[in-house]
C-alpha cells in the first residue's frame, strides 16, 4: 500500500478561497443598506409606489384568475410564486424603477462606497 502524498494546495484553489472570503461590491452595498436602515425605507417606498400605480391590485387579480383557472384545491403558494413572479417583475412601471435606482445612487454617494 502506498501512503498518500501531502501536496501544497494549487494556486487555483487558493484563488477560489480568496474570492469566497472577500465580499463583493453587491454584498458590501447590501450590508450598508441593512445597517443604515435604508433598505427598509426603500422597501416601504417601493410598496407605496406599487400600490399607488395599481400594480398590487393587478397582481392580486392575476393570482385570483390563476387560482380560478386551476381550481382552489389544486394550487399551492409555490405555484403562484412561480407563475406570477416573472409577470410581476416585468410589469413594475419604469418610473418606479427609476425612482428606486436614483435613491440607491444617492445612498451610494452619501455612503462613499
Amino acid at each position: 500500500m502506498r501512503k498518500s502524498v501531502n501536496r501544497p494546495p494549487t494556486p487555483e484553489s487558493d484563488a477560489v478561497e480568496d474570492q469566497q472570503q472577500e465580499p463583493t461590491l453587491q454584498e458590501m452595498l447590501s450590508i450598508k443598506l441593512i445597517e443604515s436602515g435604508e433598505k427598509e425605507r426603500l422597501m416601504e417606498l417601493l410598496r407605496e409606489r406599487l400600490i399607488e400605480c395599481g400594480w398590487k391590485d393587478e397582481m392580486k387579480s392575476l393570482c385570483r384568475a390563476y387560482v380560478k383557472k386551476k381550481g382552489r384545491n389544486n394550487v399551492t403558494v409555490d405555484d403562484l410564486v412561480h407563475v406570477i413572479t416573472p409577470k410581476g417583475r416585468a410589469s413594475v412601471p419604469n418610473p418606479v424603477k427609476a425612482e428606486l435606482l436614483q435613491r440607491i445612487r444617492t445612498f451610494l454617494m452619501s455612503a462613499a462606497l
